[in-house]
């Protein structure tokens, strides 16, 4: 099967590593979610595995559900990675690799890696490798692990951690702290690429009240708030019993619904803090929605199945859950948020914003994802932050009609503004913003950041009711005769208005593309190694179980509890013969399969012996 062919940005980065792998052991990568990590790393894997640099791959993961999916990936390269479920999954002669997760290399785990990875030369890739700060234990076991290793490459999307904890093998600046990266592909470049669709972020702001010591209390969430204080306010307007959540979720269905009209298939994920509230939220969106939600929690031991079942059924719009699929989870049609959660770093938040911009052959990357979220002061921040790389990283207009737009603002032939709420800042003479405008639907300022009331009309905000902003920052204008055709589309389809800007895009590119030729017939995908490896396995059970029902059926007593004991037998002297089934390789397994196939073959022999002494009587 041909190898998939690489985005521009994964080539330049296969050729970056190239060069410096000979002199650089350990290496580097940022890539922004969804820019294909995978595919390059395991690209690499492949390659130097054919030049014969290596002979083995040890990848390393955060997470359980990530183990499956990079076997799956690996096959299409020809790579038969097992996920490390047994012992002898970590040198099994008869495949290429292994994927384990951080938490698997504890002292045992450690030592049996690093005796694999020192066997033989080995390329050691370790995904989201910021992870390995979490804990102490993680680093220390992969140290270990990967001290003889070949080649070590390091990837993620988000090269900075929360804490002080430093991110073992990578270096530093010594000036500003801040990881230093061998190759680095961010997110305002993948959508300026089309390699990454773009974010539209909405926050609703809303008054809460809530008692503190006896005293009521009424805040915006606009206004700044730490510690203790934001807290209360998180637990106004996040309770499942006030009205503002539930007004949120409304809104965000609204949205999921609307991009469903061009995306079938297109999914959401509301995220939030704590397992009562996860319930309580489902239980709102299965109102809203007439569909109950997938709810995923980290005690769950059907998380990874739930998943995965919720990446494939294009059915299921909802998926709630506490804070597992902040990054590594692949679903990429997942296209509207909801960010219910207190988390408010940096790292978090980019790893969730990251779960919506991956593309797909089905959905073109013109459709941007939306995400809502409270009008926290903070999230604002962090949204314009990501929305600024997105201004500075798209080269389809030059910075000339960049600042124009930010002047003159949507002018008669562009996108009105009048339906098209934006943030707006303005700067002190230190460059420091002072000013942030809230806009309603109708382009009415809602209040001022100053203290400036809000215009007669504007209703105070209470924890029930919320108004709303959009940023967008990207300064792309249209002209009328590209842009009115889009929202005449939009008219005539059902489609909301505000997807209008990017309906005239594909209207455009109609135009200029010819009649696409028949697409090749899809080649199966090879079955991965660790799925043999199953199937394996599971017909030894079935083999045994048939060869136990056979013994006992000749001995006369063919009964549930007479099969038990006579498998048990059967089993333990297959232990004494190939070694305990957990630490047995692929090679070991088939060889039982055999021994029980040849059983099987006797005792059918014996039978029709028996039968023949029967009739000659």
């Amino acid at each position: 099967m041909p190898w998939p062919t690489l985005r521009t940005c994964q080539q330049e980065a296969v050729d970056r590593y190239m060069a410096d792998r000979k002199g650089q052991r350990e290496w580097l990568a940022m890539l922004t979610p969804g820019a294909g990590k995978t595919i390059f790393a395991l690209y690499v894997a492949a390659t130097l595995k054919q030049m014969g640099v290596i002979y083995r791959v040890a990848v390393y993961v955060p997470s359980d559900s990530l183990r499956q999916q990079w076997a799956d990936v690996a096959s299409v390269f020809g790579l038969e990675l097992l996920p490390v479920r047994e012992p002898s999954d970590y040198n099994d002669r008869e495949s290429d690799g292994f994927v384990a997760t951080y938490a698997q290399m504890n002292a045992s785990g450690a030592e049996r890696a690093y005796l694999a990875v020192t066997s033989t030369p080995t390329l050691a890739i370790l995904d989201e490798a910021h992870h390995l700060g979490d804990n102490k234990t993680w680093g220390d076991g992969t140290r270990r692990a990967l001290t003889h290793a070949e080649n070590i490459l390091m990837l993620t999307g988000t090269p900075w951690r929360s804490d002080d904890c430093p991110i073992p093998w990578c270096r530093y600046d010594p000036e500003t702290g801040r990881v230093l990266v061998d190759f680095a592909y961010e997110y305002g470049n993948a959508v300026a690429d089309n390699v990454c669709r773009a974010v539209e972020i909405h926050a609703y702001d809303g008054q809460a009240r809530y008692l503190d010591n006896a005293t009521e209390i009424t805040k915006s969430l606009r206004d700044t708030g730490k510690g203790r204080e934001l807290g209360k306010m998180f637990d106004a307007v996040f309770d499942p019993e006030q009205e503002w959540t539930p007004a949120l979720l409304e809104k965000a269905h609204q949205l999921l619904a609307d991009r469903r009209k061009d995306v079938p298939d297109a999914g959401g994920l509301v995220v939030t803090d704590s397992k009562e509230r996860a319930k309580a939220i489902a239980a709102t969106l299965a109102r809203i929605s007439g569909q109950q939600p997938t709810v995923v929690t980290s005690e769950d031991d059907q998380a990874v199945a739930k998943l995965d079942a919720f990446r494939h059924d294009g059915s299921k719009m909802w998926l709630v859950a506490i804070r597992m699929v902040s990054e590594g989870v692949d679903v990429p049609r997942l296209m509207v948020g909801c960010y219910l959660s207190r988390w408010k770093t940096p790292l978090f938040f980019r790893q969730y914003v990251g779960r919506f911009v991956r593309t797909r052959p089905e959905c073109p990357p013109q459709f941007d994802a939306h995400i809502i979220i409270p009008a926290v002061s903070i999230l604002m921040e962090l949204s314009t932050e990501i929305e600024q790389e997105l201004r500075d990283k798209l080269s389809r207009f030059d910075d000339a009609e960049l600042d124009a737009d930010d002047e003159a603002g949507a002018t008669s032939d562009a996108l009105p503004t009048a339906s098209v709420p934006q943030q707006r800042q303005e700067s002190s003479a230190s460059g420091d913003a002072h000013q942030t405008e809230l806009f309603d639907l109708d382009g009415n300022p809602v209040d001022t950041a100053d203290g400036t009331p809000a215009p007669p009309g504007i209703i105070t905000l209470e924890a029930g009711s919320a108004e709303f902003y959009r940023s967008d920052r990207r300064g792309i204008g249209q002209n009328a005769d590209i842009y009115l055709p889009g929202h005449r589309a939009c008219l005539d389809y059902n489609i909301p208005i505000t997807y209008a800007r990017h309906m005239a895009e594909l209207l455009v590119n109609q135009e200029r593309t010819a009649a696409a030729s028949p697409a090749a017939a899809p080649q199966p995908a090879p079955i991965p190694a660790y799925k043999k490896k199953d199937m394996i396995r599971a017909e030894v059970d079935r083999s045994v179980e048939r060869l136990a029902r056979m013994q006992c059926r000749h001995a006369g007593n063919d009964n549930t509890q007479a099969r038990g004991k006579r498998q048990t037998t059967i089993n333990t002297d297959l232990m004494r013969r190939f070694g305990a089934r957990p630490d047995c390789t692929t090679s070991t397994l088939k060889r039982i399969l055999d021994y029980l196939d040849t059983e099987i073959k006797k005792e059918a022999a014996r039978d029709v012996g028996r039968r023949g002494t029967g009739r000659a009587r």
